[in-house]
């Protein structure tokens, strides 16, 4: 029996209650610790599923008022799986007793899958807390059957890899394929979307090699008072990647790809872009924090469908960007910012620079601001045609038309106030069912 298969399924939190019914409909329960739960990763959004697998601490919705503060964040791993970080920030008197877990899901993990292993490794970790206190004295540790049979009331994690990197015959190269369509209309109006990709990557501690490529089909046809009005878009793309660590802060790579889109004037194009990326923190952060300069040099190439507007209809070109990008997931909030400029060599007024960024911050109890926004300014339009668009490309949105700017922006608040509890779970007449999904 290997040792990570042991400890991957070793410890699950059972309840010794006489009625689990009745300790989820209870109110604060003051025996026990006060639990915030912070969602910033993925598989974790199901609070309902997690109150009723724990329903041994107070749930509550306001960081002032917890004795713990679970922070959860997520990346994914080289073989397609999700890598789930849960930083557990003791507050109050566990001040100091801090401490993070790591759970790991495969690629092809259900929800129910990965929100069960997530639950697992929170359950172990709230032990050192609950530990303390009366609630201890009802709380068991189970281990589960080796083969992943139910454990503990939640049941346990899913079963762990049944081989070692060595006897990997896939070499940790991972590949995906799919397809996807999608059709809508009325009387007066159809859409329909077809889209095909394919990946393969292979990823560890010193490679990151990427391949990926996607075709994307869209016909939208309008009935007119007098005619019939079609538009057809068109757009395909391969993309790799090649990345070598150098140190815990840097890396060098290339990006290659090629590929075609209509609205952007381009029968064909390919580029390649050589350069170094370092990190002020450590890549083994980046869950929580990474400040990343990346400097590329981009050779472009364009075969167009149409003359453009400095009369080529083929062209290579060299351009260098700089890319700086703060991302941040903390206790407060999370926050990401990203300045990104490029500018072609042959003629240094063809430009483009973008400014992105991302907040949702609790600046007091109850209280949490969030905005996202971000501008370009574009000087770079080599493709357009020198014909212009028709009324009808424009009204269809089927070509790039001129610009010197592009923005978005959104902002919110939100104010929550009353009891600061958060244990009881009532799904009847809709809510409390998982993700729900909205198209």
């Amino acid at each position: 029996m290997r040792v990570g298969r042991v400890l991957a399924s070793l410890v699950v939190l059972g309840i010794g209650f006489g009625s689990p019914a009745r300790a989820q409909q209870s109110g604060a329960r003051e025996e026990t610790i006060n639990l915030y739960f912070d969602c910033q990763g993925s598989g974790c959004y199901d609070l309902d599923f997690f109150r009723r697998e724990i329903p041994w601490v107070n749930w509550v919705r306001d960081r002032e008022s917890s004795d713990v503060h679970v922070l959860v964040t997520s990346q994914q791993t080289g073989g397609g799986g999700l890598e789930t970080t849960l930083s557990f920030i003791g507050r109050g008197g566990f001040e100091g007793q801090d401490q993070t877990l790591v759970v790991h899901t495969s690629g092809d993990a259900t929800q129910d899958e990965i929100r069960r292993a997530q639950a697992s490794r929170l359950k172990l970790g709230l032990g050192r807390y609950v530990a303390g206190t009366s609630m201890a004295d009802r709380l068991q540790i189970v281990a589960p059957p080796e083969s992943g049979g139910p454990g503990g009331e939640g049941g346990g994690p899913p079963p762990g890899p049944s081989t070692s990197p060595e006897d990997d015959p896939w070499d940790y190269w991972v590949f995906r394929v799919a397809a996807n369509g999608y059709m809508s209309g009325e009387s007066s109006y159809h859409f329909r979307n077809l889209s095909t990709s394919l990946s393969a990557n292979r990823t560890t501690d010193a490679w990151k090699l990427t391949l990926s490529g996607r075709l994307t089909r869209r016909t939208e046809t309008y009935a007119l008072s007098d005619s019939t009005l079609e538009s057809h878009w068109e757009d395909w793309n391969t993309n790799g990647l090649a990345v070598k660590s150098l140190t815990a802060h840097t890396s060098v790579g290339v990006k290659v790809g090629g590929g075609r889109s209509t609205s952007l004037n381009e029968r064909f194009r390919w580029n390649v872009s050589p350069g170094v990326e370092v990190n002020l923190f450590p890549y083994a952060e980046s869950s929580r924090r990474s400040l990343t300069l990346q400097a590329l040099v981009n050779v472009r190439h364009w075969r167009y469908d149409l003359e453009t507007i400095f009369g080529q209809t083929e062209e290579t070109r060299v351009a260098a960007s700089l890319t700086a990008a703060l991302n941040l997931v903390q206790p407060w909030g999370r926050a990401s910012i990203t300045l990104d400029h490029a500018r072609y060599l042959h003629d240094t007024s063809k430009y483009e620079m973008s400014l992105g960024g991302f907040f949702e911050v609790r600046l007091f109890k109850g209280f949490s601001v969030n905005m996202y926004g971000s501008y370009d300014w574009i000087r770079d339009q080599l493709y357009l045609p020198v014909e212009g668009a028709t009324d009808e490309e424009i009204l269809v949105q089927q070509r790039q038309l001129a610009t010197s700017f592009r923005y978005y922006t959104s902002f919110g608040i939100s104010y929550r106030f009353g009891s600061i509890f958060n244990n009881v779970v009532n799904p009847r007449f809709g809510g409390g069912q998982g993700q729900v999904i909205f198209f």
